[in-house]
């Protein structure tokens, strides 16, 4: 086993529908390097986005159950090996870079700056236009709380509903605010933000681990402070059908996604809500909030010190609606070709995504 297993690896990401492109400097295999052990890259590498059970995965590859289970049962809570289980037997495939192993390891090498540097530098030279661009995005946008009217709202978008399920919620640092802040970035939000996934109601409470009050509290107060929400899709958490299950709390100066768009020029980023700002001029006041609170840039001030906005760069995230000092702003839903139905399984959403690959 040797750099060889690197290579056949980045190679097997590359082949899922998230991607994990090659560059010139070959700096993607400098961060499986950092993650991984050459045996593991060995085992990983010779697995696809198919499920496959533990006795399958070893006679395809010629190695013994015992020398297979421990690496997947090593590899499964860094994220490159996903499990399910199929009428109670285990089933593994190979699991996405972004949003996938990265985050994980992120939160693992927490003071490791060459990890970060690492994930800059393949930003720069590329691998994230593959990553990012394709339909469906990796994250969903998720208007804010009072930004759309209730029969606006969809299952996937009820945040309110979501908190109304369950009684306690995990809450984790925003690992994107951890990779910039260690290579210099000075970003003054909130790093714990993420996550508020339903857990079961005995979980002890912890600065981890908050009840709902806790939770919403919180919630309220990164809505408030213009932070906006990219949407775990429900599959995330098992969810029987498209509903909110949690989130990542983004701004556009940290969040790898947003900055698709505000760093690398890329005309997608997130996955858009199906609905875009529409500003009242005539009601507007000129507070300059809406440009203030717009994390992708697409508002900004015209001649006359008006708001003015670009709909080609608004995700239809509503924060400019909950912040607008003169109630200027609304939520319009989006024309039904541009309308999009979320997936209601992982495999759902790689085969839509390799179909608009295959379009490009």
């Amino acid at each position: 086993m040797n750099d060889d297993s690197y290579d056949q690896l980045a190679d097997a990401l590359d082949r899922l529908p998230n991607g994990f492109p090659r560059t010139p400097s070959g700096v993607e295999i400098r961060i499986i390097k950092k993650a991984f052990t050459a045996e593991e890259a060995a085992l990983a590498g010779r697995m696809s986005r198919t499920y496959e059970t533990l006795e399958a995965i070893s006679d395809r590859l010629g190695l013994s159950e015992a020398t297979v289970k421990p690496l997947l049962k090593s590899l499964l809570p860094r994220g490159l090996i996903r499990r399910k289980h199929v009428e109670g037997l285990a089933m593994y495939r190979l699991g996405p870079f972004l949003v996938g192993w990265y985050e994980a390891m992120m939160g693992r090498l927490r003071h490791d700056r060459e990890f970060a540097e690492l994930f800059e530098q393949y930003l720069k030279e590329g691998g994230g236009d593959r990553i990012l661009a394709p339909r469906p995005g990796l994250l969903g946008v998720v208007p804010v709380r009072g930004s759309l009217k209730p029969e606006q709202l969809q299952g996937h978008e009820d945040i309110d509903a979501h908190f109304a399920r369950h009684e306690r919620f995990s809450v984790i640092d925003c690992v994107c605010r951890l990779e910039r802040n260690l290579v210099g970035g000075d970003c003054t939000m909130p790093m714990k933000c993420c996550g508020f996934t339903g857990l079961p109601p005995h979980t002890p409470l912890s600065e981890d681990v908050l009840d709902r009050e806790q939770a919403i509290a919180l919630f309220g107060k990164l809505e408030e402070q213009g932070l906006i929400h990219l949407g775990f899709y429900g599959f995330t958490s098992s969810a029987k059908s498209p509903q909110f299950v949690g989130c990542c709390n983004c701004c556009g100066d940290c969040c790898g996604v947003l900055r698709g768009t505000n760093d690398l020029g890329l005309a997608e980023g997130p996955q858009r809500s199906n609905h875009r700002a529409a500003i009242n001029l005539d009601s507007c006041i000129a507070c300059g909030n809406c440009i203030e609170r717009c994390q992708v840039n697409a508002i900004t001030e015209d001649a006359d010190g008006m708001p003015e906005l670009n709909l080609d760069r608004c995700i239809g995230c509503g924060s400019c609606v909950i912040g607008c000092a003169g109630e200027a702003i609304e939520m319009v839903p989006v024309s039904p070709g541009e309308w999009f139905d979320v997936p209601s399984s992982f495999e759902e959403w790689e085969e839509i995504r390799l179909r608009n690959l295959e379009a490009e």
